[in-house]
């Protein structure tokens, strides 16, 4: 990934969620982030569904930094990731969330 005139190198195993930032995605490793000039739909595509999951139109989580899932009303939840974090889901994207409470 280059920013500032520097290329940072990030394995996709340690990112821990991602976010729509207007023309940009964020992704959030640890206590940093970093900015990428992508779309949500096009990472999405790239990422291994194994691994990361959709959750709102403007989140990606890493399935295995999830602690739990609290939720809300109608199939809506908040995400609790390990480290304390709290996203949110949508309706739109709740299907994905379901296959995790059965598995």
């Amino acid at each position: 990934m280059k920013s500032g005139g520097r290329v940072s190198f990030l394995r996709t195993q340690d990112v821990d969620w991602i976010e729509a930032a207007g023309n940009y995605v964020e992704i959030h490793v640890g206590k940093e982030s970093h900015l990428l000039r992508e779309t949500m739909n096009n990472l999405e595509s790239r990422l291994d569904p194994n691994r990361f999951l959709r959750i709102h139109r403007r989140i990606i989580v890493n399935l295995e930094r999830i602690k739990r899932l609290e939720g809300i009303s109608h199939g809506e939840y908040v995400v609790v990731l390990k480290d304390g974090t709290r996203l949110s889901s949508s309706r739109g994207f709740r299907e994905g969330l379901q296959k995790l409470l059965e598995t």
